[in-house]
């Protein structure tokens, strides 16, 4: 997640208090550690991102005598370490949830509907038009943000895993929160054919296949983090 000038303005002061509290050594592995950073292309905010987290812990370590090459290796090892950091994953908004959730499910769903237009002996209006698919999408969308803000928040790292609710009431919010997806996916299949029309199995699948598609770049270019499969 990007710092906001204010947050990176309250991490430059931490940083200049937390120096003061160093000791001899730790100073010097800090100055050395600058050194090396001066010479590299490293962005100010990624600087003082990382220098703060590792201020943070040489501290700590002062107070157990942990040393920071117990921590970080030699100051060179310890610089290495800070340009080549991960940059750290972009915040997960409901907007951005929201859009992936609906992004995966259109593609599940519009596969799904497709194959069994395709291969039902039935006739085809017996299957899912486009508006119901995409209606079935949001929705379904919107449940799984549910799980997500009220179950599996909780299992992000650095999360109070303790908040996390038990398996009954987790089963109940499940429960509750599929209830307006199939509700709504239900009755969207009621709707008149001018307002949800039926499309041929192969254009179905084609759209489903392009949201995939448009998913991935997303995924690639603005680093969306998944909630719905995430590893718990």
């Amino acid at each position: 997640m990007e710092e906001t000038r204010e947050e990176l303005q309250q991490k430059v002061a931490q940083n200049r208090e937390l120096m003061t509290q160093l000791t001899k050594k730790n100073d010097q592995f800090i100055f050395d550690i600058n050194k090396v950073l001066e010479t590299s292309q490293l962005e100010e905010e990624k600087k003082v991102r990382e220098l703060n987290t590792m201020l943070v812990a040489l501290v700590e370590g002062q107070k157990t005598g942990v040393t920071a090459k117990q921590l970080y290796g030699t100051p060179t090892e310890a610089a290495d370490a800070i340009i080549n950091a991960p940059e750290p994953a972009p915040e997960m908004t409901f907007g951005k949830i929201m859009l992936d959730n609906f992004l995966l499910l259109f593609t599940i769903l519009s596969v799904m509907v497709s194959l069994f237009g395709m291969f039902s002996r039935t006739n085809q209006q017996t299957t899912q038009g486009i508006t119901a698919i995409v209606l079935g999408a949001a929705s379904g969308a919107f449940s799984f943000y549910l799980i997500y803000r009220y179950v599996y928040v909780y299992d992000k790292p650095g999360a109070d895993a303790s908040k996390r609710p038990g398996f009954l009431k987790t089963s109940g919010i499940m429960a509750l929160s599929f209830i307006p997806w199939f509700i709504v996916f239900a009755l969207a299949s009621f709707l008149p054919a001018n307002v949800n029309p039926v499309l041929d199995p192969m254009l179905t699948i084609s759209l489903g296949v392009a949201t995939y598609g448009i998913r991935y770049w997303l995924k690639k270019k603005f680093r969306f983090e998944s909630v719905m499969f995430a590893k718990r």
